[in-house]
């Protein structure tokens, strides 16, 4: 009757196969974006911010024009200022020209 949520619990996230549906589910469904990131950021609390950035600017394309850096910004954003929090730090990684590097070949933006 019921599907198993132990996933949800810090920690469990599962594994890329699993989380990656997930992720493109939550962000086909949610067209807000503030929304859209705090549901991912509260259900995949033990994933690397880094990670989870890089796999919702796949699934989001109204954040095409934002570094993976940024959109990690903005999950912490979310948990830590709540929207006015987000709403900042979209405005002021929007305006900014920064390139993305760090990880260079390895992810791609």
């Amino acid at each position: 009757m019921h599907e198993d949520l132990s996933w949800l619990l810090p920690g469990r996230h599962g594994t890329p196969a699993e989380v990656v549906p997930r992720i493109q589910f939550i962000c086909q469904h949610q067209p807000d974006l503030f929304a859209a990131l705090l549901l991912l950021v509260a259900s995949h609390q033990g994933l690397p911010r880094e990670i989870l950035a890089a796999a919702v600017k796949q699934c989001r394309h109204d954040l095409d024009d934002l570094s993976r850096e940024d959109v990690a910004g903005l999950l912490t954003a979310v948990l830590n200022g709540g929207r006015d929090g987000f709403e900042a730090v979209l405005r002021a990684r929007r305006k900014s020209a920064r390139k993305s590097g760090g990880l260079g070949a390895w992810v791609k933006d």
